[in-house]
Order: C-alpha cells, then structure tokens, then sequence
C-alpha cells in the first residue's frame, strides 16, 4: 500500500463498483491502460472482477484493506517534511521507515539521530556488520561530531550482535535487553535512549515470524524511556507481511507516506 495509485484504487472501489474505464478515470493514470492494468493485477487479493456486470468490487480481503486505509491518517511526503517528522519523534513513540536506497534511509536516520543527540538522549544504531565502518563515515558527513560527544552518548551496534546473539531473536529477550541499557543509561544521567535498528537480519535469517512478533510486543505505543526507529528495506519486505508492520508501529516514514497511524 506505499504506492500511491494501489491505496486510490481501493478507495475508490470502497466507494462503488466500477468498470475498467470508469476506475482508470478516477484514478487518474493519465490514460495508461498498461500500468493501471498491473496495479489492478497487484491487487488480486483485494480486487476482483464481477462477471456478470465486468465491474472490479473489493473482496473481503479488499473491504477489510479500505478499513485499515480509512484508519491510517497518511499525509504526502514531500522535500524535507519526512527528515522533520523524524526530528519530532519522542520518548515513547515506535516508527517504521520503510527505504528504497540508502540515501533516503541515512536523510531520516540521522536527521532522528540527531534530534536525540541534541534532547541530551543516548543514541544508538543498530546497522548490519558489513555497514559498521562505512556508517560512522557516512554519520561524520552528515555533520554530528561523535568524537566530541559525551561520554557513553553515541554507540554503533551489529544487528547479529543486538538482535541475534543478545536477543536469540526471541521477542521477549530483545525486549529486556532494551529495559536494561535504558536503566543503564538513566543511571548514567540520560533521560532516555534514541534507537534506530535495522531489521534485514531478521528476513535474511529466515527469522520474519520472530521479527513480528518482537515488533508485536513492542506495541505501537513503548511502554519504556525508548524512542525507536525501526528501518525497512523494502526490497526485501514481503509484502504478506507490511499489514502487520505497519499495525505495530505508531508512526510510518516513507517517500510516499508519512504520519500517525489511527489505533
């Protein structure tokens, strides 16, 4: 549902029932015929042609997507709002960035970083084993000056590391090892911590069921001093399981994208 004319066929569906053309109008393709069709094929789990009025209507499945749309309260991402909308992230609020390259997922990390760095919060990052060297690099770049920060106030952490070998990628285990670094880092004089984590290790591991069920208990709302920031490519996202994904986090960041989500 991150592509814009996939949630306006729904919508529109939720509305009536409509022919080919009729749909094609309202969406507003610009007339191509091609790429509307593989939308609509995209969404053969939710749209579905009736046969004996050629109308496309939502199945149950479809009618059950437009609720969940119709709940989510999504603004469009546009210039530097998503970089900003990271920036305002608080103690207690869970996000998922859904990223396509690199560059778009670095602007919201580190604008996110950042603002945590800033509030007096101890940051840290939880990235893959092979990106360790290259992200403190990219992180220098971006303009925050680890070398010069408090002591403790900044820390780069493999994803095998926290979530595999700490974790067990069991869910409860993750999420006691969070309560103890922020009763840590309270101990040490920081109101809280700032997390962002990449989650690929998870689906690279054949460990997406265990993933969800982390996120799961995590809750839309954190329970705990943490503001997390969870990051997800979404070339490897299955796409089966972005409904869950989204259901657990309480704010959503994507180029197409961007704000609360309704309980």
């Amino acid at each position: 549902m991150s592509h814009y004319m996939n949630r306006k066929i729904i919508e529109c569906l939720h509305d009536e029932n409509l022919g080919f053309t009729d749909l094609l109008n309202r969406v507003g393709d610009d007339g191509n015929h091609g790429r509307f069709g593989y939308h609509l094929r995209t969404l053969r789990e939710f749209v579905e042609l009736e046969p004996t009025t050629k109308k496309y209507r939502l199945t149950v499945r479809g009618e059950l997507l437009a609720h969940q749309i119709h709940d989510f309260h999504f603004l469009t991402s546009k210039g530097k709002e998503a970089p900003r909308y990271a920036e305002r992230l608080t103690i207690g609020d869970h996000a998922v960035v859904l990223y396509d390259n690199d560059a778009f997922k670095r602007q919201i990390l580190f604008s996110f970083l950042r603002a945590g760095l800033s509030r007096g919060e101890m940051a840290l990052y939880i990235v893959s084993e092979d990106k360790l060297d290259s992200e403190v690099r990219e992180i220098q770049k971006y303009g925050i000056d680890l070398d010069n920060l408090p002591k403790g106030a900044f820390t780069l952490m493999s994803t095998y590391e926290w979530y595999l070998r700490k974790g067990r990628a069991k869910a409860i285990t993750i999420v006691t090892n969070w309560q103890k670094l922020i009763h840590e880092k309270k101990k040490a004089g920081f109101p809280g911590v700032h997390a962002a984590g990449e989650v690929a290790v998870f689906i690279s591991d054949g460990k997406s069921e265990e993933l969800l069920g982390y996120e799961e208990l995590l809750g839309r709302q954190l329970a705990f001093d943490l503001c997390a920031l969870c990051l997800y490519d979404k070339n490897i996202l299955e796409e089966r399981h972005a409904a869950r994904v989204f259901n657990c986090h309480g704010h959503i960041i994507s180029k197409d994208l961007l704000g609360k989500t309704a309980a």
